[in-house]
């Protein structure tokens, strides 16, 4: 039997221009590697990552085995381990006849590991310790009574009142209070959107505008 023939290649032609353009637009960091159901058997590798060979026996068929009628379209992304014990971020896509029966599987694995340390590098650069205070926190009150009288002294001072004042006049109260420093305390906007019956999201617009 000619296996070329068969319609699992038939259909994995469609996908060859795919799969060669994404791993050169990856390399080095992305290996693609396509799974035949039937035979159990890895027939394309790019970029190899993981020690492989066309020819090898692959163990995603007889792990999903079971499950093989149901497989969905595209896996969204997962990961796991490489042969080093490094990590791979990988999706996977169901290779189908023209009657919709799984015929093969797309993996692609990308290594994640030479931008682990740049990702905790990152995190340190960006991060605070979670029990550290600004000066404002620390020596400027609680911050609630501190929006709370900001507030009520802006109304008083231009003679309004809470439960009627309109869109326009938030936005001004907002921006008063980021003159004064209120945005200070990290828990300002929580604080500010409740007391104004306001979301945070327009709380950014007004200070925006």
């Amino acid at each position: 039997m000619n296996y070329k023939k068969r319609p699992f290649f038939i259909e994995l032609e469609k996908y060859r221009p795919i799969i060669h353009a994404i791993s050169e637009l990856f390399y080095p960091f992305l290996e693609v590697a396509v799974h035949d159901l039937k035979t159990r058997k890895i027939v394309l590798l790019e970029n190899c990552l993981s020690k492989r060979n066309v020819g090898d026996f692959s163990p995603l068929p007889e792990l999903i085995e079971q499950s093989k009628d149901n497989l969905p379209d595209y896996f969204p992304p997962y990961r796991k381990l490489n042969y080093n014990g490094k990590g791979l971020k990988c999706t996977t896509i169901t290779i189908r006849d023209f009657q919709g029966k799984a015929l093969g599987l797309i993996c692609f694995n990308f290594n994640i590991a030479p931008f682990a340390g740049v990702q905790e590098l990152i995190d340190q650069l960006v991060k605070s310790r979670e029990e550290a205070e600004s000066p404002v926190e620390k020596y400027g009150g609680d911050a609630h009574k501190k929006i709370s009288k900001a507030i009520n002294d802006y109304l008083k001072t231009e003679r309004l009142v809470l439960e009627q004042i309109s869109r326009e006049e938030k936005r001004r109260i907002v921006q008063s209070l980021y003159q004064q420093g209120i945005f200070n305390y990290k828990n300002a906007p929580a604080l500010i959107s409740q007391k104004l019956n306001i979301s945070r999201a327009s709380i950014y617009n007004y200070l925006e505008s």
